[in-house]
């Protein structure tokens, strides 16, 4: 369990290290001490040999996997994205990086904490099953031997504010809804205009009036895309849809889940780390927050809060889509009005995830229509106030046991309500909570002993939850978003939002397809992100490939003229 381990991850980190040279077989000098001429020539020699042996034995390290006094690149942020572009590098002989992380644990938005003791995941990872032959997070899950399988939450319970059970209602709202999406894509031209979500599946019948239907909405859009449906682009919503669509007869569901008992997050993050990273590590820089950018045609400086200045030929940009809205970052020379355009032009919208915790399992009055775990759906008369949880099950291998609840429940909570539900109090929260959960099970039901809100959303390292597409963003739009600035480049989840709305899969697609495009543009190749970019990007100058080749020249000039003095 990531809440019992006493295991304990903290490195110690250092800018720069060259290991003893000890380590290394050097062959005696003979030397004539009949002359003391020929003495002190030689203890020249001797010495110059020694300094340049000590200069090649360095940059042999560095080659291994630590880090040069100025790496070849820095990796700004260690979320998912971070993670994968330093695995990525490593794996194609780039070894010479720093990873850069404001917080105190790698992971970034994916990291998992505890909630009275049970493992709180920072997020419900779904894997699409269409997604091709590559799919970078299955990979990653197989690798880690994370077990995922079809969605084990099959059924549905819901009351509305009156505590009525409303669970047919709330069913045939969305068999509405579906077949509205469902001809929606069908008889979408991805030629034509983009339009609002709303306003798409108003064409093909759905109109949500009833505080059931405007529930399933509100599932549908505020829960996955924290954004309501006016604000979500019905061209990328299209393109979702089909991700999640089953590629073939074999896959009877159109979406996995993640099946480990926790979920798998934290041993995600963990795998992912241990899979290129030492436990000491001194390529990863924690608890070192970024404050500016400066680029030019020779290289990158990256300055901090405490007041470092890092250089490096390249640099990563991984922090979250809200962190440069917000203007956390700054950028020397300021990024172009295009650029920035593009930044803003895509949403960072509000996510929380609530979690309840019960001292003891609560059943009341409430019926199970089923053996599986359920969907808890609250019709609120208002549109999005804590309607959507499940109760956290522990699951053994791939299968839920039923037996063993956790006591704990986990509300998905989007849009402007999940900004109000973080930043109140939570005193305030556990009374809404503890009113809802009444309707449930029986007005005899105590208040949970404790409640846990995430803080994505203020969190200055974040600023926000998920990324979407929204209506009247155009490819153009998303095309600049992702296109390096200089030796400036760009990965995480707002980067690769045309592939899925799984933030897991966005980020570790964006992931492998930076670190690609920087490895080509070291190596003299194209320095686009896109196959049609709208500027043209050009590679920079100055010593921008692998440092071999300047530096083998230089080793053996310096060599030689070691020998020469010997």
């Amino acid at each position: 369990s990531v809440c019992n381990s006493q295991t304990n991850y903290s490195r110690h980190y250092v800018q720069a290290v060259i290991r003893d040279s000890t380590n290394y077989v050097r062959k005696p000098f003979i030397h004539n001490t009949n002359s003391v001429s020929t003495n002190r020539t030689m203890a020249m020699g001797c010495a110059l040999f020694k300094l340049t042996l000590l200069w090649i034995v360095a940059h042999v390290i560095s080659a291994d996997g630590s880090v040069s006094s100025r790496p070849k690149v820095l990796i700004l942020g260690g979320g998912l994205a971070g993670l994968q572009v330093g695995k990525v590098l490593q794996t194609r002989g780039v070894r010479d990086f720093l990873i850069l992380e404001a917080d105190s644990a790698l992971g970034g938005r994916f990291v998992s904490a505890c909630v009275q003791g049970v493992p709180a995941c920072a997020n419900w990872m779904l894997v699409e099953s269409s997604l091709g032959s590559y799919h970078p997070l299955a990979d990653a899950l197989d690798a880690c031997s994370i077990v995922y399988g079809h969605d084990p939450y099959a059924d549905i319970v819901a009351v509305n504010d009156d505590g009525k059970n409303v669970s047919k209602e709330i069913n045939d709202a969305m068999g509405r809804m579906d077949e509205a999406i469902s001809t929606l894509v069908q008889n979408w031209n991805s030629s034509e205009d983009d339009m609002s979500l709303d306003g798409a599946l108003r064409l093909y019948g759905w109109t949500p009036r009833t505080p059931e239907e405007m529930s399933v909405d509100a599932f549908y859009a505020d829960d996955v895309y924290s954004a309501k449906p006016s604000e979500i682009s019905a061209r990328e919503f299209v393109s979702d849809t089909i991700a999640y669509a089953p590629s073939s007869e074999s896959v009877p569901d159109s979406f996995y889940v993640i099946r480990d008992t926790y979920f798998g997050n934290h041993r995600l993050v963990d795998c992912l780390e241990h899979s290129f990273l030492d436990a000491s590590d001194e390529r990863v820089h924690l608890n070192t927050t970024v404050t500016q950018i400066s680029y030019s045609d020779s290289g990158v400086t990256v300055n901090t809060t405490d007041g470092t200045q890092y250089k490096a030929d390249y640099a990563v940009v991984t922090f979250s889509l809200g962190v440069l809205q917000q203007k956390e970052v700054t950028f020397s020379p300021p990024l172009s009005y295009r650029k920035r355009k593009a930044i803003n032009q895509f949403r960072m919208g509000y996510h929380t995830l609530l979690y309840v915790k019960f001292q003891s399992r609560i059943d009341g009055s409430l019926v199970r229509p089923g053996p599986d775990p359920l969907w808890y759906f609250y019709v609120s008369p208002y549109r999005n106030v804590y309607h959507f949880a499940h109760e956290v099950f522990e699951i053994i291998e791939g299968k839920v046991n039923h037996t063993q609840s956790f006591n704990l429940f986990l509300h998905w909570i989007g849009g402007d309500d999940a900004l109000r539900v973080e930043t109140q109090a939570l005193e305030k929260t556990k009374a809404e909570v503890t009113e809802i959960y009444r309707k449930f099970f029986g007005p005899s039901t105590p208040e949970p002993e404790h409640i846990a809100v995430t803080t994505a959303n203020t969190n200055p390292f974040y600023h926000g939850g998920i990324p979407s597409f929204p209506s009247g963003a155009s490819h153009e739009d998303y095309d600049i978003l992702r296109e390096p600035v200089g030796r400036v480049y760009f990965a995480g989840d707002a980067y690769h939002m045309t592939t899925s709305f799984n933030g897991a899969t966005r980020a570790l697609f964006s992931g492998d397809e930076t670190a690609a495009a920087l490895f080509a543009c070291m190596n003299g190749g194209s320095c686009s992100m896109t196959k049609h970019a709208t500027e043209s990007v050009q590679c920079p100058t100055g010593n921008g490939g692998f440092p071999i080749s300047y530096h083998v020249v230089t080793t053996f000039m310096v060599l030689a003229l070691s020998l020469w003095i010997l």
